[in-house]
This record gives C-alpha cells, sequence and structure tokens, in this order.
C-alpha cells in the first residue's frame, strides 16, 4: 500500500490553488502510472520464482479518476492449471513418455499416471483405477498464492513507491508548466 501524507498534500494543494482541478490534475497521472508500474512489477517478481508468462498472471488495474483519487491493483481468486506452467511434452507422442510439470523455478517432477491429448488442452491425470476413466486436469496453484510470496510484496511496494515520487515531479511540472502558458 502507498500513500500521499497529509502534509505533501495540503502543501500540494497551497501551490495549486490558482488552478481549476489542480491536485487531481496532478494526482490521477501519477497514480495511474504507478499502477501500472505496479503491476509489472509484480509479474516480474512472480516470474523469478514460478515458471509463469507474464499474461498468464490474471490481475486487473482499478484505476484512478477525479472524483476517486485512488486506485488498486487486483490479484484475481482460482487455481491455475498446469497449462500455465512448463510441461513436456506438450503434444501426444507415438511412444510413452512420462509428463514431466514444472511449477517453480527450482523445482518440477514427473505426475504419475500424466497424460497430453490431442483433443483436450494441457496436460491430465488418470485417477486410480483399473479403466481408462476418471482423468482430470491437474491443478497447480493460485495466483494470490504466487503474490503472497516474502519477496515479491517488498520488491513491488519499492518499486511503486519510486515511481510514484517521479510521476508527481513530472505532473506537477506539466501542470504548472501549462498553467503557466494559459495565463500569459
Amino acid at each position: 500500500m502507498i500513500t500521499i501524507d497529509a502534509k505533501a498534500l495540503a502543501q500540494m494543494q497551497r501551490v495549486l490553488r490558482g488552478i481549476n482541478n489542480g491536485v487531481p490534475r496532478v494526482l490521477v497521472p501519477a497514480i495511474n502510472r504507478t499502477l501500472s508500474s505496479g503491476q509489472t512489477a509484480l509479474r516480474r517478481e512472480i516470474r523469478k520464482i514460478y515458471t509463469i508468462k507474464q499474461k498468464d498472471i490474471p490481475t486487473k488495474i482499478r484505476r484512478a479518476t477525479r472524483e476517486t483519487l485512488g486506485g488498486e491493483i487486483r490479484i484475481e481468486q482460482g487455481m491455475l492449471g498446469a497449462d500455465k506452467f512448463v510441461y513436456r511434452p506438450h503434444a501426444p507422442t507415438s511412444r510413452r513418455r512420462p509428463l514431466y510439470v514444472q511449477i517453480r523455478r527450482d523445482g518440477g517432477g514427473y505426475v504419475a499416471q500424466g497424460f497430453v491429448s490431442s483433443g483436450l488442452s494441457g496436460p491430465y491425470q488418470r485417477r486410480s483405477g483399473a479403466g481408462r476413466l476418471p482423468i482430470r486436469k491437474i491443478i497447480a496453484i493460485g495466483a494470490p498464492i504466487m503474490a503472497s510470496q516474502p519477496s515479491v510484496g517488498p520488491a513491488v511496494n519499492e518499486k511503486m513507491a519510486e515511481t510514484l515520487g517521479k510521476r508527481l515531479e513530472h505532473e506537477f511540472k506539466r501542470v504548472l508548466e501549462s498553467a503557466g502558458a494559459k495565463q500569459t
């Protein structure tokens, strides 16, 4: 969680008091850029631990508006299938090969009775029994669990704080310059 203290906000209001909607014109773009940067940092930090692609990490951003000067990065609930991670073989083979699944970068292993079918997407596993059925899709881990790793949160917060500082300064200068150009 990144917050702007009341002292800095009061100083910003004092400097921008002559500009129409001055504070929201500074804060909204800065917050939104910080959220985008935080989402990228979150996905990068997760990828340092897990073998998932960035596009497969289910996150959404609720952006700031002039009415709501705040936003959030939301990580969707639910478990992700093993097809979002590294697995081999990717296609059915003519000879029987064991299914290898790697979720974490430092791990991985073979799945007993695991297989890949041409008609189904991703790896599946036969349940123990005499016949070929039932089968079930291999489920790996949830995105909130990946994001709750000890190394992820501090790195994302640090990146967001750094970006917010830079963007506030940039937007502050931009609004003052545009107001100065309009007044002259």
